[in-house]
């Protein structure tokens, strides 16, 4: 685990071209941490080659205005242009928001950066006009599970999240929600 360091200053706004690759290098060590022992290693490489790739993310950062269903890269970056965390988000039934993705240093959690991440998608997706909020999290996750807990999202379902080769349940995603 990586040690505790202090918060820099920083601001939480929408991602920006040319921030990809400092995206990517925080959510994929985000997911590696919050999915190790309960993923095959394998399965957290190609996930993580998959969704947090520069590639995708640029087109994810571009695209961000063309629907509510998908409404940005939000990142925390700090005066000297370091990305600390980044979160995004949609609403989809046009009442329903879905946190997609949410990671930041693991040497600042517990300092703010994660809530404010958090609130700033869930601001986006209030704007859209959703009062209700879901997020899945790998079943097992000691790192997100309990954020999202104190946050007041409730356990709604468990359900199938990876497969193995020989199609029996590799992991579970517990369906979380919250109204907003």
């Amino acid at each position: 685990m990586t040690s505790p360091r202090a918060v820099p200053a920083y601001e939480v706004r929408l991602a920006r071209p040319g921030e990809e690759s400092a995206i990517c290098a925080v959510c994929r060590a985000g997911f590696t941490a919050s999915s190790r022992g309960l993923l095959s290693p394998a399965r957290i490489e190609r996930q993580a080659d998959e969704y947090y790739n520069p590639a995708r993310v640029r087109g994810e950062i571009l695209t961000a205005a063309d629907s509510s269903s998908w409404q940005g890269y939000v990142v925390a970056v700090s005066e000297a242009g370091e990305v600390l965390g980044a979160a995004g988000g949609g609403v989809l039934d046009h009442a329903v928001g879905h946190v997609y993705v949410l990671y930041l240093d693991l040497g600042l959690r517990g300092r703010g950066i994660g809530t404010a991440l958090l609130d700033f998608v869930t601001d986006q997706q209030r704007s859209a006009g959703a009062t209700e909020q879901w997020v899945s999290v790998t079943e097992g996750n000691d790192l997100g599970i309990p954020f999202y807990l104190a946050r007041g999202f409730i356990q709604r379902e468990r359900v199938p999240f990876t497969f193995a080769d020989d199609g029996t349940v590799e992991a579970h995603s517990l369906r979380m929600s919250r109204a907003i």
